[in-house]
């Protein structure tokens, strides 16, 4: 019944506007639910989810490089009812769900392009429709509610406090704001958005209806959830995938464990491996990679297509994006590489590093931990990269 209701009454707002300026230079590119978590765009997660649920009913506020999310969305969902409301500027998140007002007319999700979340959509609703809520935001426990919006309760899950992006001298509660929420449409009345720039519900909505007590609920949820915004972030979604904590699992074949093949190993169509490398799963190599003699991949690495392993070269932790080729001795640990990259022999990439597309590093490098490298960028044999390099204009 309730799975029914959904498909009849319910549409899904997917927010998938934003520039992802905190994970430069991997967006230079493609929008940010565009980047690829286990060799698949980050947008599929989200969007998977929606339709399990039932829910068949998609609006999908655009702006940045919007064209590769319709594409996609098309190419993959061509059997759900997908209307896109383009943004001009940047107008915040509810700023982006009043613009879309004219796809909204009954109860609807809210959810982000670029947060990972196995919550129970029809259980939300389920919560949501019980309180006669007019918002209920998904909350969930976390260590540090520094980056995100907290929340206290009372005893009917209303919420009674909320503050955004607390100081430490600030922190109240341990409950953070997910960015997912359900919302009735009564409250876009309440999103003024007469030359204000960017709205947006954490920041500008909720703490004067919160204040008023109109209504606005927390659903606590204790599922898998992740804010990809940052590299560190960014891996761990990676990880999170191959240890099958968020579906759907990663694709390929599995690789019988043998001599130098350990753990899972999942490969895609048309992979040469030299028998003498050595793989530790769980790992991923996507279609048309080839890893060369004497290589080591290592467990929590994504390979993506066409990624070239050179010989006695190792990778361990990392995500390398399609087209990019590690030349032989190279060591990579727990960075992020992105396409059409070429890493010159013997160089060394350090934690939290991250390439962005079609950097060239010449031989004999070292990329220090957390640094980045933007597009196109080449860089000089034996050199010390100790400092960020900026977008080559």
């Amino acid at each position: 019944m309730m799975k029914n209701t959904i498909i009849v009454m319910i549409k899904a707002v997917l927010m998938a506007g934003g520039k992802g300026s905190r994970i430069r230079p991997l967006t230079l590119s493609r929008p940010k639910p565009m980047i690829p978590v286990a060799n698949r765009p980050m947008i599929e997660y989200i969007v998977d989810r929606i339709k399990k649920s039932g829910c068949n009913d998609l609006v999908v506020t655009l702006s940045y490089l919007k064209n590769q999310i319709k594409s996609l969305l098309s190419e993959k969902y061509p059997e759900m009812n997908i209307n896109y409301s383009v943004e001009n500027s940047p107008l915040g998140t509810a700023g982006g769900v009043k613009k879309a007002a004219q796809h909204i007319k009954d109860t609807f999700f809210v959810l982000s392009g670029d947060v990972l979340v196995d919550v129970d959509l029809n259980k939300l609703l389920e919560f949501h429709q019980r309180k006669k809520a007019l918002a209920t935001v998904v909350l969930t426990p976390v260590d540090d509610p520094s980056h995100f919006g907290i929340a206290v309760l009372d005893e009917e899950n209303q919420i009674i406090k909320f503050k955004e992006k607390p100081a430490a001298s600030e922190v109240f509660s341990k409950i953070a704001n997910t960015g997912t929420y359900i919302m009735e449409p009564e409250i876009l009345d309440y999103i003024d958005t007469a030359d204000k720039g960017e709205i947006d519900f954490s920041k500008d909505v909720f703490p004067p209806l919160i204040e008023k007590k109109a209504g606005i609920y927390g659903f606590i949820f204790e599922g898998y959830w992740n804010d990809v915004g940052r590299p560190k972030t960014y891996l761990q979604a990676n990880y999170d995938v191959l240890h099958h904590k968020i579906t759907p699992p990663p694709s390929g074949k599995p690789l019988k464990e043998g001599v130098g093949r350990l753990g899972q190993i999942l490969v895609g169509e048309h992979v040469k491996i030299h028998e003498n490398a050595r793989l530790i799963g769980p790992l991923v190599i996507g279609d048309g990679c080839i890893i060369g003699k004497g290589a080591i991949v290592g467990r929590e690495t994504v390979l993506g297509e066409n990624v070239r392993l050179e010989e006695n070269s190792t990778v361990k932790g990392s995500v390398i994006f399609s087209d990019s080729i590690i030349q032989n001795s190279s060591y990579l640990k727990d960075c992020i590489v992105d396409s059409n990259c070429r890493i010159e022999r013997g160089s060394f990439i350090e934690n939290g590093a991250v390439l962005g597309g079609s950097v060239r590093l010449g031989p004999h490098s070292r990329v220090g931990s957390e640094r980045y490298i933007s597009n196109s960028n080449v860089i000089l044999p034996q050199s010390m990269v100790d400092s960020d390099y900026p977008i080559v204009t």
